[in-house]
């Protein structure tokens, strides 16, 4: 059972990223619907849960790769799977640069440099060490998020929320899925070789799924009462109800970043073996083109592609590389 909590923890640390600890991927996904994005994240919940399960089964009982009847299809999933978790670990780089240079002034190379080896090391280390990572860190962001919620008063006018178009609640849950699952899906199926009962992985699929549907209810209830939405809407509510608390969530945005980004090493590890994994220290200067200009510009195309990677596991005939 130890085992479950664990992979469930490193889950959810796998999806929730900066956007996510900040509240901008809730408010852009479902709060911004109203009301009604409350049925948005309970699907995109369950959505989590099947997907989750599923991978986690195919790794324990055939392993990490995945792969396609065509094998030049699976070449070109190969290489563009490399590129595009090289590129959302520069993003990761860039932005945890970017926190800790407004959390204690940091230069920003100092941080995304210091970040970069941190994560690098973990990932040298092992699966149990990026499984520890999570554990030790999960808890915290998941605390700050229910005390900021359970202690956020609403002050003055409540957010006038554009009208959403019937429907659109229920798309914008199937693109966060689909966003979210990039990573996450890779990590479990090496997780998943750790497992070894269907019902482990059934408890580690349901326990991630849950944190993060009850992660997204507590920052949707909050952003639904604020007057205005900025950045990092978490964070300015959680200033307003005490400065030393908006430092501790502020916290929370690279710890987001840094079990990402310690995901994403751990795929890329495992594709490119470790003797080669120091090499990725070379993307560094790519984090300097600025953590909004890489989010812009990546993160929509990772969001198409994740298709190409979590959708041959709904297929009956998929089968694992050994």
């Amino acid at each position: 059972m130890w085992r479950s909590v664990a992979v469930g923890l490193t889950y959810v640390g796998a999806v929730v990223g900066a956007g996510f600890a900040s509240g901008q991927e809730i408010y852009v996904f479902f709060a911004r619907h109203g009301a009604v994005g409350v049925l948005g994240l309970l699907v995109a919940g369950s959505a989590f849960f099947v997907v989750g399960w599923v991978a986690l089964e195919r790794g324990r009982r055939s392993g990490p790769g995945m792969t396609y009847r065509n094998r030049g299809l699976n070449r070109m999933v190969d290489i563009l799977t490399v590129v595009f978790l090289t590129a959302g670990l520069t993003v990761v780089i860039s932005g945890g640069g970017a926190a800790l240079r407004i959390l204690f002034g940091l230069p920003e190379w100092v941080g995304g440099l210091g970040t970069l080896v941190i994560i690098l090391t973990i990932a040298w280390l092992g699966v149990d060490w990026v499984v520890r990572s999570n554990v030790i860190l999960m808890p915290y962001l998941i605390a700050l998020t229910v005390c900021v919620s359970v202690r956020y008063v609403p002050r003055g006018t409540l957010l006038l929320h554009a009208p959403s178009t019937p429907g659109h609640w229920a798309l914008s849950a199937l693109l966060y899925v689909s966003y979210n699952l990039f990573t996450a899906v890779l990590v479990l199926l090496g997780l998943g070789r750790s497992m070894t009962s269907r019902t482990g992985t059934a408890a580690a699929a349901l326990l991630g799924a849950a944190v993060l549907t009850i992660m997204g209810l507590l920052e949707h209830r909050v952003l639904l009462s604020l007057q205005a939405v900025g950045p990092l809407p978490l964070v300015s509510a959680a200033h307003q109800i005490h400065p030393a608390l908006g430092t501790l969530y502020g916290i929370s945005l690279w710890i987001a970043l840094f079990t990402t980004g310690i995901a994403e090493a751990y795929v890329l590890v495992q594709r490119i073996g470790r003797g080669r994994m120091w090499s990725l220290i070379l993307i560094y200067p790519l984090s300097g083109l600025g953590f909004q200009t890489l989010v812009a510009t990546m993160y929509p195309i990772m969001g198409v592609f994740a298709v190409l990677i979590w959708a041959p596991l709904m297929q009956p005939g998929h089968h694992a590389e050994r």
